[in-house]
């Protein structure tokens, strides 16, 4: 899996030692997915930036990847998850209805809460389902 989230990476050839450090004591990864990538303007520049989502067996970890200069990574512990929210779109497609998940609020023990959104791009939106099915 470790593979499949290198070789989506934009930005693989300086953040993937980031996240594999990240990742160094929250177990086998389960999931991942690709919220955002896209050229932005920061400090007058373009720069490309992604934002990584991964699922392992101890933690949702999320990395903020800005090129060239800057990756930040978040780890949230998977014991500590108090509540998951789960947002869905309804459409009525000829004669019937299409419900699609956008949006996981999971909140933690301690307060905080973390947002999944659901990606534009059709091939990382699969990735988001699998990740939120199996977060329980």
């Amino acid at each position: 899996m470790m593979k499949a989230l290198e070789m989506e990476l934009e930005t693989g050839h300086f953040s993937l030692s980031v996240i594999q450090n990240a990742m160094a004591n929250t177990g086998a990864m389960k999931a991942w997915y690709k919220e955002f990538g896209d050229i932005i303007k920061s400090d007058g520049y373009e720069k490309f930036r992604e934002i990584i989502w991964i699922l392992s067996e101890k933690a949702i970890i999320r990395a903020d990847i800005l090129t060239p200069d800057y990756v930040g990574i978040s780890s949230y512990r998977l014991k500590k998850v108090f509540n998951i929210d789960r947002h869905h779109s309804i459409q009525e497609i000829d004669d019937s209805v299409k419900v699609t998940l956008q949006q996981v609020k999971i909140t933690f023990d301690v307060g905080n809460a973390i947002t999944l959104v659901r990606p534009k791009n059709r091939s990382s939106a699969e990735h988001f389902d699998l990740f939120c099915n199996l977060i329980g």
